[in-house]
């Protein structure tokens, strides 16, 4: 097994990107200035506003590894501006790759003719990336999508008091649609826009996502239901200018729902000074996880995460440690159907770094362990791994552990 960290990269050439076609403004409908100054207030807080080019032209692009090769499975970053709001974002793409890849069973939404699901060739690569980005803004939809696509030469909106550009938004073409199968097919003819490296990919994805789920009702996410009982008039929007991981972003991309709270249901909070305050949070169970770590146990806990996105649908769990993002998958979805397969299971662990040559496959166990090992020191996967499974035994497998 290749080791990591390494010295190549295992990327390959990028291949052509074949039957680039520009967007057509007859596609959809221009952005207007109300939209985009909306828009540009929901995700960033203000409008106008200054620019930075890592959220616009200058950000990484959704570049598969080399296909039909170890981790051809894996997006890797190696070009644009990186922030880690855009890391968390690709790995959420990510997660729902391999969601596609190890567990999707219609055969009109992936190609099954493979041996490896975790060796795709380039075509399988590119329609789990199709069907990973229509998932994102379909779920955010409830069963309905606005795609984001930019023009290369119009531009729809000029500098005024009110907006000003940024290389990106005042281009955008607004597509909506009320059938799944049109929304693949035309993101399928433009996926190009989301691999360009550098590009607009994460906003183009993010702003997808604010338009299916409507501006109105991503502004009642942000704010949860205290604006209702607190009479408070405040904003609040899903990105910061530093680029730092939001709660709201990946609740949004995940679930459908910009919430920034991540415990279960909702809660009140209050004292005998003030009155209670409803904080909404996951009100159903997550399709992918979410697990977390602060730097120490009390930070971890008090993000108050809760077992809607500790327990998924499916065994995919994006891993934020402080501003750095990767992901744990388990190939049998059995895991998160019987209490009893979680004694002792596999987990792969993928960071998207360049350096990762290699798999790395852990073995966790929950029962039957020597507690004689318990002055071990941990390494910080797994305390991960134990707010999720109290008490765990982690093997890397000879791997010395990077996390």
């Amino acid at each position: 097994m290749t080791r990591y960290p390494g010295r190549s990269t295992g990327i390959g050439e990028r291949p052509p990107l074949p039957n680039v076609l520009p967007v057509p403004a007859s596609l959809g409908t221009p952005i207007t200035e109300p939209t985009a100054v909306a828009l540009r207030q929901v995700v960033f807080g203000q409008c106008p506003s200054m620019i930075r080019s890592e959220f616009f032209s200058r950000g990484p692009g959704m570049v598969f590894r080399e296909a039909e090769q170890q981790l051809a499975y894996g997006l890797t970053f190696i070009g644009g501006d990186m922030t880690p709001m855009a890391r968390s974002v690709l790995m959420i793409v990510q997660a729902q790759i391999l969601k596609t890849l190890l567990f999707e069973t219609d055969p009109a939404r992936i190609l099954k003719s493979r041996r490896d699901p975790l060796e795709p060739t380039m075509t399988i690569q590119k329609e789990a990336l199709v069907a990973a980005v229509s998932e994102i803004i379909w779920r955010a939809g409830s069963g309905q999508g606005i795609l984001c696509l930019p023009s290369k030469s119009l531009v729809h909106l000029p500098e005024s008091p009110q907006f000003n550009q940024d290389g990106v938004t005042e281009k955008l073409q607004l597509v909506p649609f009320a059938k799944w199968d049109e929304l693949v097919t035309v993101l399928r003819r433009y996926i190009y826009i989301f691999q360009e490296e550098p590009g607009p990919a994460v906003l183009l994805l993010l702003y997808s996502a604010v338009l299916s789920r409507g501006l109105d009702r991503v502004n009642e996410d942000l704010m949860g239901r205290a604006a209702n009982f607190s009479g408070l008039a405040h904003r609040s929007h899903l990105v910061n200018f530093k680029g730092s991981i939001s709660n709201s972003v990946l609740c949004l991309l995940m679930t459908g729902r910009a919430t920034q709270f991540l415990h279960n249901g909702v809660q009140y909070r209050g004292d005998e000074d003030n009155a209670s305050i409803a904080e909404t949070g996951l009100l159903i169970r997550s399709p992918l996880g979410l697990l977390l770590w602060m730097g120490n146990e009390e930070k971890t806990q008090a993000t108050n995460l809760g077992s809607r996105l500790k327990t998924p649908i499916f065994p995919i769990w994006l891993v934020i440690c402080c501003d750095q993002s990767g992901l744990l998958f388990c190939l049998d979805r059995a895991l998160m159907r019987d209490y009893r397969n979680e004694y002792n299971f596999q987990l792969h662990y993928y960071t998207s770094s360049h350096f990762q040559t290699g798999d790395t496959i852990l073995n966790v166990c929950t029962r039957g362990f020597d507690d004689t090992e318990s002055e071990i020191p941990l390494s910080t996967l797994d305390k991960i791994i134990r707010t999720k499974w109290s008490g765990a035994r982690v093997n890397w497998n000879g791997i010395v552990p990077y996390l």
